[in-house]
């Protein structure tokens, strides 16, 4: 049976690096460090950006 990994590559160091990234992807909540990338504050300053741009000309009459 082939010991190929397809992006991770073969044999024990394609495995390795396997069982790194399944273990990263597979932990619970809790702790893990802050790298949510902010998008949720990223979309709220969106709405509010395209809010004021909607209705700024009701605004300056």
């Amino acid at each position: 049976m082939s010991r190929d990994y397809g992006y991770f590559g073969k044999g024990s160091t394609g495995y390795a690096q396997y069982m790194t990234a399944f273990k990263r992807t597979q932990r619970g909540g809790g702790g893990g460090g802050g790298n949510g990338g902010g998008a949720g504050c990223f979309l709220v300053l969106l709405g509010i950006i395209v809010l004021l741009a909607i209705i700024s000309p009701f605004l300056a009459n």
